[in-house]
């Protein structure tokens, strides 16, 4: 069995690998691994007594462990470490006044009552932060020394030595130097940097607590016909609960009463609300941006969708990067062999300057300037930011070594249907041939094929809106198409081969990887549709964004060879294979591996997961199967392909923090040990321990706040409409302000989008003709015009007044 623990008191990662050790050597424990980020322990472990005994080889070492998920019970780390520093500086700045003060000239008792105050100052500091003397100690007597150990140990070498010798002042002696201040400053510097730290850390990872917050502690639900608030744990399977405006769901259900836009962003990280009604099937983490609904809960708790995001996000922010493992390696031996530096390098300066105090300060700097933390947390800091912010895009690390894959992938083989395309046809393209007009023509063809089920008769009959005519008799020909008997007249629906006489044109030709439907009676052709799979919205863009980014790309397909090679001309690939079965997939991202390419393989569907499997890293379209995102090591949950390019650019960006974290890391303890172990002072660079140790500090410091930068990413393709920009769309949409107003140009101007509203489309027909008259308007980039709310959204800088002109002259009402 595998279980996860929350573990509490880790200061670096020598800490994560002596749990690491120690657990492992339990008996039945087949795999530990550790997460100093998360402060997680996952075990798989052969059987469940050995929980008890598990979690007892972690507090032996001093440290506290927990379920996972319960450790909002204990005390916060940052808040114990807060009130640690500020004691002992409270403790410290009068310990300065009395050993340094007489320096600038402040007034100070004679040498022994001096000594004796900054010996008991420095004594309360070191009970102030007795944890690292306890953890440290503990850490070394079972040979998993760690950066407690370091500092427990500098911090107890300088105060021993100065109560040494303020024993020989008491006995007369003088001349000699004592470095309390020293010892003191260690501790309350080293815990300064760690709470910095822990500040640090917290904001890397907050993307992961927002999305925790997200969730509602309590749920309305319908109980005998009344609605009662109860704890969103109560919640169980079948209940009804209640959501209305501003209010997020606590779980996945169907909508068994009520309308609403639902903003689905938390899961998706798709901006623009959706509307839902009855039957719609919705899932926890939305919110509703307007309306009211009630659902009936189909999964609650920790199987809930938003539930597996969040432990998605979760398990790839503890999980640890192949990069990691040297950085892991060199911190498993780094405390045993910087303490043999500093006690050669106090050897040495004894022997060559015969200094007792000069040798100390250099041993002493060595040990408080060593940094085990900087090279722990380089990797998993970057790892933690990245899954989070990737997360709050629709993108889902399942673990660290997909975004290391990602970062390094120069090859991308992409599937077409549902992933390049939006996987189902539409018509493209209307001519009609007859002397008819076009409405009569539709309504004729929605009426003959009232009665097939073929999934290109639904597309047609949603193109053709709906009619009063119906068929006399139908009859479906399997391979060919429809013949129905209308108003006393026959009728053919299908391909070429259903026709009583032959096509005029070649049309398949004049529409190459289209699908051509012809509509005719006994006589002539009266109509042809045209029937496409239409690409996704940036598809184009993203492939040329990638491509200009050094990636390879190669479309595989099962379709045709004539559809891949239109499909390929549309968003500008050269290269392409079709009529491929999901084995010949696998087979070619095996190739091009072997050909030396680290291989990104994106698809949706059961054909594409042993070429997901195959590939260095698989790439699943969250609109896709359950198997398919399964296998992937990187979900688009969104299913929208621009979330690709977010996903590849955030890995690089990862990857490029990652490494500048590790260059710090190694750089700065090759060129800090020398220099504190005093290998420079012949050219007067030389530290003291004070200052080595906020050295230590800032290293620590510096690595954590690199990885801030990712939380920075900005999405390669941004969304239309924020979502502070669709809060403030909600304010004027409940009551219009000024102030409300201009946020509300400001918003559009941002997007250069114009919505109108178009009133008399009555089918897919009305719908494609108003597309095409604002289309034509000059400055118009794209058009998006939705039938069912009679809405029109237009990007571009086009004038309002010359949009609604065009919409009228295409036979419409239009108006903003």
């Amino acid at each position: 069995m595998k279980k996860k623990y929350g573990v509490g008191g880790m200061s670096c990662a020598a800490c994560a690998l002596g749990i690491e050790k120690s657990v492992s050597k339990v008996d039945g424990v087949r795999e530990v691994s550790v997460s100093l980020m998360d402060k997680s322990m996952t075990v798989d472990f052969s059987d469940a007594s050995l929980e008890s005994e598990i979690c007892a080889a972690v507090t032996r070492l001093g440290y506290t462990v927990c379920q996972y998920g319960e450790e909002g019970e204990q005390v916060a780390e940052t808040d114990r470490l807060k009130r640690r520093f500020l004691l002992s500086l409270a403790f410290l700045i009068p310990l300065l006044w009395f050993s340094m003060g007489g320096m600038i000239g402040l007034p100070q008792p004679a040498l022994p009552g001096s000594v004796t105050v900054q010996l008991v100052l420095s004594a309360a500091i070191i009970a102030i932060n007795r944890r690292f003397f306890v953890k440290g100690a503990l850490a070394l007597w079972k040979r998993v020394p760690n950066m407690d150990t370091l500092v427990a140990l500098a911090s107890f070498v300088a105060f021993s030595y100065s109560f040494v010798v303020t024993v020989l002042i008491y006995a007369g002696g003088s001349g000699y130097m004592v470095f309390y201040e020293a010892s003191a400053m260690v501790l309350t510097l080293v815990t300064l940097g760690k709470y910095l730290e822990e500040k640090s850390k917290s904001r890397t990872g907050r993307e992961i607590e927002d999305l925790v917050k997200m969730m509602p502690d309590s749920v309305r639900v319908v109980r005998e016909g009344a609605e009662v608030i109860i704890s969103a744990k109560e919640l169980v399977v079948g209940d009804i609960f209640v959501v209305r405006e501003g209010d997020r769901l606590p779980a996945d259900g169907i909508v068994t009463e009520g309308t609403a836009f639902l903003d689905t962003s938390a899961i998706t990280g798709e901006f623009v609300p959706a509307e839902v009604g009855e039957g719609s099937a919705v899932v926890s983490g939305s919110m509703v941006r307007g309306g009211y609904l009630r659902v009936r809960a189909e999964k609650v708790g920790e199987e809930t969708a938003f539930a597996r995001v969040v432990e998605m996000v979760r398990s790839a922010s503890s999980s640890k990067a192949p990069v990691q493992k040297i950085a892991d390696k060199i911190a498993g031996v780094f405390v045993p062999i910087v303490t043999g530096i500093a006690l050669v390098t106090f050897l040495l300066w004894l022997l060559i300057g015969k200094d007792v105090g000069l040798a100390f300060r250099y041993g002493v700097s060595v040990l408080v300037i060593s940094c085990p933390c900087a090279l722990g947390l380089a990797t998993p800091v970057a790892v933690m930011a990245a899954a989070g912010k990737g997360a709050s895009l629709g993108v889902l690390f399942k673990d660290a070594e997909s975004i290391e894959t990602l970062s390094k992938a120069n090859c991308l083989l992409i599937d077409k249907t549902a992933t390049l395309t939006e996987g189902t046809p539409v018509v493209t393209a209307f001519i009609n041939l007859s002397n008819k007009e076009d409405r009569d023509i539709l309504s004729l063809v929605r009426a003959a094929e009232e009665g097939s089920a073929h999934p290109l008769a639904e597309c047609i009959k949603a193109y053709c809106g709906e009619t009063d005519r119906r068929a006399d008799a139908f009859e479906y020909l399997p391979g060919r198409g429809g013949i129905a008997d209308i108003e006393g007249a026959r009728y053919y629906i299908g391909n070429a081969a259903l026709l009583p006489f032959s096509p005029d044109r070649d049309w398949e030709d004049r529409y190459l990887g289209s699908t051509v439907v012809y509509f005719a009676d006994d006589r002539a052709l009266l109509a042809v549709f045209v029937l496409s799979d239409t690409l996704k919205p940036y598809a184009r863009e993203t492939l040329a964004f990638l491509r200009e980014r050094g990636m390879r790309e190669v479309m595989l397909t099962g379709d045709n060879l004539r559809a891949a090679q239109m499909l390929a001309q549309q968003v500008g690939l050269s290269e392409y294979r079709a009529e491929m079965l999901p084995e010949e997939k696998a087979t070619v991202a095996a190739e091009y591996r072997a050909q030396g390419y680290v291989v990104a393989m994106t698809g949706d569907g059961i054909n594409d997961s042993p070429a997901l499997k195959t590939a260095d890293v698989g790439i699943a379209m969250g609109s896709g199967t359950d198997v398919a995102i399964d296998t992937a090591d990187v979900v688009l949950k969104s299913g929208r392909i621009d979330a690709l390019a977010d996903a590849a650019l955030l890995a690089r960006k990862t990857f490029r923090v990652i490494k500048g974290n590790l260059f710090w890391a190694f750089f700065y303890n090759v060129v800090a040990i020398p220099v504190a172990a005093g290998a420079f002072a012949s050219l007067g660079l030389s530290l003291t321990p004070t200052i080595s140790a906020a050295a230590m500090s800032l290293s620590s410091l510096f690595v954590v706040t690199n990885a801030l930068r990712i939380n920075g990413y900005k999405s390669a393709f941004p969304r239309a409409i924020s979502e502070r920009e669709t809060d403030s769309l909600d304010r004027i949409s409940k009551g219009e302000t000024r102030e409300n107003k201009e946020e509300y140009d400001m918003c559009f101007k941002k997007t250069n989008v114009t919505v109108l509203t178009v009133e008399g489309m009555m089918c897919e027909h009305c719908k494609a003709r108003v597309e095409k008259a604002l289309s034509a308007v000059e400055g118009v980039t794209k058009v998006k015009v939705d039938l069912a709310k009679k809405k029109a959204a237009v990007y571009g800088d086009a004038r309002a007044e010359d949009l609604i002109a065009a919409v009228r002259e295409a036979g419409y009402e239009a108006s903003l």
